[in-house]
This record gives structure tokens, C-alpha cells and sequence, in this order.
């Protein structure tokens, strides 16, 4: 892979040029589209009110004993219990009751309530008064957390409930100025994280979710989680959504063996439940509330339309602690919120591995259509962030006006995905931000992340290639000349090299003192318009960046003595007899202005993406070949690459949805042509060639 260095970029840059094509930075109609449709579909209630201190309600508060645990003053922990007032069943009866009048509004008055999970009905909006606190009983069972129809970290499985949930449900709420808390510590849910204080570690679950269920393609209504003593419940639902009748859920009697007659046993859970999780709801409004103590995901928003989060204080700085996560949810606005998280203040997700990929439809479900405005951002360690779960792709992200301002906030905008997780992310929108501080960089991607599971660690090896484009950052100040934002880098991309990221767009940015400007590895078009970086050492002293573009032309695939012009993206099948030239060549023309480029740094690679089989190994080997580059003048440069079509690729990952099994058929072979200027900008084409299909 090509790193390349900010002094590489500084000189590069003496001899810029505007860039060839242009990028609009915005797009308004699809802004109007978000915004039109949330106020269309804003729920709304019936003017009708009951107060879970009302009698009726009032008399199914009962004793419990509330078991959590603590220290042992070594380096294990001890069980304790104490006695606290029940109010589960006073508080679920009354929204039971006001959805069965219609809808309308139920209170939580001021005051501390302990109770389980929570279930909000279709037309009911949940208001917590101010001085109102939930706290959610530390009783990890399914008496308290039943077992529901939910996903953990994009795998989709039946797990503990979320303290605050809905399931189908249209028209929701939950309001006020109080406080949710699900009472989570090092001891108690978060210690399964890692397995801390002598407690099991979730690692051994998650493996079976994503290894052997996810990946091997184990049907969802097979894959179930409990507290190990409960017993199943009769019939369960299934992942079925109706979006004309979003209150029709689909049941099934629960399976008591699988597809290969094998009895389930389902296994303890110890995946963690995020605090507040509606499921394929629609018209959502969650306004005003605290939340505190999470143990997962704080808001998770999953397979849902026209959701409204506003006003909300996050404080909650436990493991994957991320404040708001849409996942496969579209119609989504995030505004006047303040964060301040353990881990992605926001992150926009849809599916994990194959569960992104065939969750809904084959294809995956999408998020996108979100609007994120008037934030304020703290620690975290991403503030706008999509991934790393983003199988199913993410699109049309517009975040304006927000202000981020923590040295523990990593990243302000970041991008992760991998070869296992794949995903298209496109069309994100990032303009009128303001940066105080943050500690690793102000617009932050990788195609390579490595930092989750031990599968994602194994490299360049899963089935599904990432890709990342069209990214727009404009208008944008990060630090003050008295005060430097103290980056690592303004800028950082990193991509695998057969796949570039496309289409980075930056534009009027002022970056008062970083300790690098950028640095990239893999990445095509990408354009610097105005962009004026400091260095910590001279935070006053900002240098003004622009970029030349590189273009490819012309690409021509030649193989037994016939020449095929390539387009982008299209499929070229080669004649019967192409097996006896057994090579082809690449050639195409470049053109640039980069005089690095007409100094002989430039560079052209071609690449067969997934082209062999390694012996004894399921994993493809990706194939590069030098170009060999002749200045024709004026800017304009031929290329040339041998490479072979004798490889017939014959590998297919079991689970690799039919939709995209073209691409892994024997005979196929996927071209790619990188282009590479000295310094700062690439170009990449991409071509499926598709060889003789019974070889």
C-alpha cells in the first residue's frame, strides 16, 4: 500500500490545479425529501392522560429483592441484594391500557421507580416529569428482560429485551426531562465484556453469533439466547415486516429442533441489551430524557421509518457505549442533542456479515435519509461516525451545524468497514461544523478495520469488498489560532489498495494545529478546494492546500488478437477461444496535470480482485501487475499491462448471497486499474470480465 507523506503533499501542490469534475458539497432535494417526510409522519396522539401513581396502577407496585453485585475487595465480585419497590407491572399495565383506549399520553411523575424491561404501544407517548428517574433492575433474567426478536452489533438473534423497547408498534413516544437508568457498571452487565472480575466473557457467545450462525447462514428463528433457566416461550416472531401494516407481526410455534433435526438448546446469553430499542416501528419521537449507566447502545433505532430523536442528554461512558445508532433504519432526524459516550457518539449501521447482507431481502436493508443537526459533541470515539456494521450499505447522511469539542473525542467524522462487513457507503454530507478539539482527526476513514471481532483481524480475507465514496466536507473550522484542535492528523484515509475509497470532497476548511495534515493510503479522486492547514508547532502559519486530478481514458482489454473497450462497472464476455491466448493486456491512456506524475513518480497498477485460488486456502489472492507508463505529451500518458486469463477462479463462500455470486463464479474475473500520483491523488476503474462461464 502507498502511504503517502504531508511533505509529499506540499510540493505536489506548488503546481495545483482546480479540478476537472466538480461536487456539489450538498444536495438540497434529498435534504427536503428527509425533512418533508418526518413532519409528514410526526406521531400523534390522542389528548387523554394516565399517571402510574393513579390507584389501579398504584396497587400492582410490589416488593422485590434487586440482586447487583460489587467489589470483593480483590480481584473478583461479590453478590448483594436490597429490597426496592417493583414497578414493572403498574407501569406496563398503564400503557397497555392506554393503547387498548386508543392512545394518548402516560406519566411517570417525579420520583425513583426500579422496574424491569418496558414495552411502549403503538399510539402511547411514555412522559417522564422532570426529577422523574427508571431504574432498571440489576436482576439479569427473563423475568425482567424477556427474550425478543432483536440483533447485537448487526447479527440478528433473540436476546435479553432493552430496558425501554417496541416491537411493531406505530405512533411512539417517550418524552420529559427524566432519566433512564439501567444501573450498569463494571460489575453489572458491563463486566461481560471482557470478562472482568471473575465473570464469563461474551466472546464466547459472539463467536457462535457471528461464526456459526451469521456466516454459516443459520436461519434466524433458530438462534437462541436466554438467561439458561427460563424455559422458551410458546410461539415467537419472526423477522417479517409489513410495511403497509407495521401492528401485524408474524408468529411461529418456537422450534424445538432445527433444519438438521438437531434439538435446540439455547445458549446463556451474554450479549448486553442497548438501553432503548424500538424494533420495525415507525413514526418515533424520543425527546428530552437522560440517559445514563447503558449497558450497550444507548439509543438503537432498528429496521424503523420516520424517527425523531431531539433534546436528549447522553451521559454513559461503559463499553459500547454509543449514544444514537440508526440501523437499517430510514427518515431518521438526530437534532439538539448532547453527547458525551464511551464509544461512536452517532453511528449509522445496517447488518453485520451475511446478516447485513440477507437481512429483509437478499441485498440487505439500507440506512440512510438522516439528518443530524444543532449537536453537541464531547467525548466519544467517533462523533459522526457509519460502521463499522454497514453490510447492507448506508447512504444520504447530512450533518450541519453541530459543534464537537473533547480531547477524548477520537474522530469528528469517521468510516470503518472491512472485507468480512463490506457495504457501500455513499453521499455523506458534512458542512457547517465547528471543532474545538479532538484527538486523532477532524474527517477520519479505513476499509481495514481491525479493531472488533478476532475474524476481523485475520486481514484482507472475507467475501465482500468495502467500498466508500462520495464523501463532502465544506466549510469547517477547527480550532483558533490561540487554540489548536491538537490532532494527529486534519485528514486521514485508509484503504485497501485494490479497493481506493472514491470521491473525497473538502472544501473551505481551516484546521489550526495538527501534528500532520493528511495522510492517505488508497484513495481515488480526492479534492482539496481552499483547504488551510496549520501545524502545532506554527498553529498560525496555515498553508493552503488544493489538488490535480488524475483521469483514465481509453481502457482496452486485447486478447486473441481482438481489442474490447472497457467501460466502468460493466461485464465484457470474452470469445470461445480466449483460453489459447491464455494473457491479455490492458491499455488505457492518463491524463494529468501533476508534474510530479510527468517526472516519472506516477504509477498504474492492474488488478485481477480475487482472480486465483491459493492452494489450501479457502481465501482469494488478489493479483497486481505493473503497468509499464510512456509520456506522450501535453499531460497525456499510455499505459500498458500484461495480465492472465488462464486462472480459473473456482472458489464460493457458502453464504455469499446469489445476488452477488456472479462476481465468485468460475471463469469471472473482476479488473481494476489504479492510477497514482506521486503525492496525494488516485483513479481507479473497476471492470468484471467475464470468461468463457463453462471453463
Amino acid at each position: 500500500m502507498r502511504k503517502i507523506s504531508c511533505f509529499a503533499i506540499m510540493l505536489a501542490l506548488c503546481f495545483a490545479i482546480p479540478p476537472a469534475f466538480s461536487a456539489s458539497y450538498w444536495n438540497d432535494d434529498a435534504y427536503k425529501l428527509i425533512e418533508d417526510t418526518i413532519t409528514a409522519n410526526y406521531p400523534k396522539f390522542p389528548d387523554k392522560v394516565i399517571t402510574i401513581t393513579d390507584a389501579k396502577y398504584a396497587a400492582l407496585v410490589v416488593d422485590m429483592e434487586e440482586e447487583y453485585y460489587v467489589s470483593d475487595g480483590k480481584e473478583g465480585h461479590e453478590r448483594k441484594t436490597q429490597t426496592v419497590k417493583d414497578y414493572t407491572s403498574a407501569i406496563q399495565s398503564a400503557i397497555n391500557d392506554m393503547c387498548e383506549a386508543g392512545g394518548g399520553m402516560v406519566i411517570i411523575p417525579a420520583g425513583t421507580y426500579y422496574t424491569g424491561s418496558i414495552e411502549l404501544k403503538s399510539n402511547v407517548n411514555l412522559h417522564l416529569e422532570e426529577g422523574t428517574e427508571l431504574r432498571f433492575v440489576r436482576n439479569i433474567s427473563n423475568k425482567y428482560y424477556p427474550m425478543v426478536l432483536t440483533s447485537f452489533e448487526g447479527n440478528d438473534t433473540y436476546n435479553y429485551a432493552s430496558p425501554i423497547r417496541a416491537f411493531h408498534a406505530k405512533n411512539i413516544a417517550i418524552t420529559g426531562k427524566g432519566t433512564l437508568n439501567p444501573q450498569a457498571d463494571p460489575y453489572n452487565w458491563q463486566a461481560w465484556k471482557r470478562g472482568s472480575y471473575g465473570f464469563p466473557n461474551q466472546a464466547e457467545v459472539v463467536d457462535v453469533l457471528v461464526k456459526e450462525w451469521s456466516d454459516k447462514a443459520y436461519p434466524v428463528k433458530f438462534r437462541m439466547l436466554n438467561d439458561g433457566t427460563t424455559p422458551l416461550p410458546d410461539k415467537i416472531p419472526t423477522m417479517a415486516i409489513d410495511w403497509n401494516d407495521i401492528k401485524k407481526v408474524e408468529y411461529i410455534d418456537t422450534p424445538k429442533t432445527d433444519d438438521s433435526c438437531k434439538e435446540i438448546k439455547p445458549l446463556r446469553s451474554l450479549l448486553r441489551p442497548c438501553t432503548l430499542e424500538p424494533y420495525a416501528c415507525e413514526n418515533v419521537l424520543i425527546e428530552g430524557i437522560r440517559i445514563i449507566n447503558s449497558p450497550m447502545w444507548e439509543v438503537h433505532p432498528l429496521r424503523c421509518r420516520n424517527v425523531i430523536v431531539r433534546n436528549l442528554v447522553i451521559d454513559s461512558h461503559g463499553s459500547n457505549n454509543d449514544g444514537v445508532n440508526p440501523e437499517s433504519t430510514h427518515f431518521v432526524l438526530i437534532e439538539g442533542c448532547s453527547f458525551s459516550t464511551g464509544d461512536d457518539c452517532i453511528a449509522v449501521k445496517s447488518g453485520k456479515n451475511r446478516d447485513g447482507y440477507s437481512r429483509g431481502k437478499v441485498g440487505g436493508e439500507s440506512c440512510g435519509d438522516i439528518i443530524i443537526r444543532n449537536c453537541v459533541f464531547a467525548d466519544g470515539h467517533g462523533g459522526v461516525t457509519c460502521g463499522s456494521e454497514c453490510t447492507g450499505g448506508i447512504s444520504n447522511i447530512f450533518a450541519h451545524d453541530n459543534h464537537f469539542d473533547s480531547e477524548n473525542l477520537q474522530q469528528v467524522l469517521r468510516f470503518k468497514t472491512n472485507s468480512y462487513r463490506g457495504g457501500l457507503i455513499e453521499n455523506i454530507y458534512f458542512r457547517d461544523n465547528t471543532v474545538a478539539k479532538c484527538s486523532n482527526a477532524l474527517m477520519y476513514g479505513e476499509t481495514q478495520y481491525t479493531l472488533g471481532s478476532a475474524q476481523d483481524k485475520e486481514g484482507d480475507l472475507g467475501p465482500y469488498t468495502p467500498q466508500l465514496k462520495n464523501v463532502y466536507m465544506s466549510n469547517i473550522t477547527a480550532g483558533k489560532p490561540d487554540s489548536p484542535v491538537n490532532a494527529k492528523n486534519a485528514i486521514e484515509w485508509k484503504a485497501y489498495e485494490r479497493a481506493p475509497m472514491t470521491n473525497i470532497s473538502v472544501k473551505d476548511v481551516t484546521v489550526y494545529g495538527v501534528k500532520n495534515a493528511i495522510n492517505l493510503e488508497n484513495v481515488k479522486n480526492f479534492t482539496l478546494e481552499n483547504v488551510k492547514i496549520s501545524l502545532v508547532d506554527s498553529v498560525a502559519d496555515l498553508v493552503t492546500y488544493n489538488t490535480t486530478p488524475i483521469t483514465i481514458e481509453g481502457v482496452k482489454l486485447t486478447a486473441g488478437g481482438n481489442e474490447y473497450a472497457l467501460s466502468e462497472g460493466e461485464k465484457l464476455t470474452m470469445p470461445e477461444n480466449y483460453d489459447k491466448a491464455m494473457n491479455a493486456t490492458i491499455t488505457g491512456k492518463i491524463a494529468t496535470k501533476d508534474s510530479a506524475f510527468a517526472a516519472g513518480k506516477g504509477t498504474v497498477k492492474v488488478y485481477l480482485d480475487r482472480g486465483t485460488l491459493q492452494p489450501g486456502n479457502k481465501a482469494p489472492v488478489i493479483t497486481p501487475h505493473d503497468a509499464t507508463i510512456k509520456a506522450e505529451g501535453d499531460g497525456v500518458y499510455a499505459f500498458s499491462a500484461e495480465i492472465s486469463l488462464a486462472d480459473k477462479p473456482d472458489y464460493q463462500y457458502a453464504y455469499r448471497p446469489a445476488t452477488e455470486a456472479v462476481n465468485m463464479n468460475r471463469g469471472n474475473h473482476i479488473v481494476s486499474v489504479v492510477a497514482t500520483g506521486e503525492a496525494y491523488d488516485q483513479n481507479t476503474w473497476n471492470y468484471n470480465v467475464k470468461c468463457k462461464a463453462d471453463d
